[in-house]
């Protein structure tokens, strides 16, 4: 019979490292979004600046978006993930206690 590993800790700090890949993800989102808050107004606001808008607001909106749902996804994908594991790890010795003579 197979024996099932699952090593949560090591999810969280080393090998595939989900926690920082994680972290990485919302870091670079967050830098983005303040990037796009900072260059908000950028064309100016004349006529120069209206027409900069209507062509880059459409786009910047569907990029936020993206990165919100981005974000979201990727953080909880990998909370999920690491509890997952600690579930798969806390049954297997459960199992494992109820079975031992």
């Amino acid at each position: 019979m197979s024996r099932l590993s699952v090593d949560p800790e090591g999810l969280r700090q080393g090998g595939v490292n989900i926690q920082a890949t994680v972290d990485l993800a919302v870091n670079i989102c967050n830098e983005l979004f303040a990037a796009a808050e900072e260059n908000r107004g950028a064309g100016g606001t004349g006529e120069i600046g209206e027409k900069f808008d209507s062509g880059y607001r459409p786009g910047e909106e569907q990029g936020l978006k993206f990165l919100r749902l981005m974000q979201r996804t990727i953080g909880e994908t990998g909370t999920r993930t690491v509890k997952t594991a600690g579930v798969f790890s806390e049954s297997s010795d459960d199992a494992d206690a109820a079975v031992r003579p």
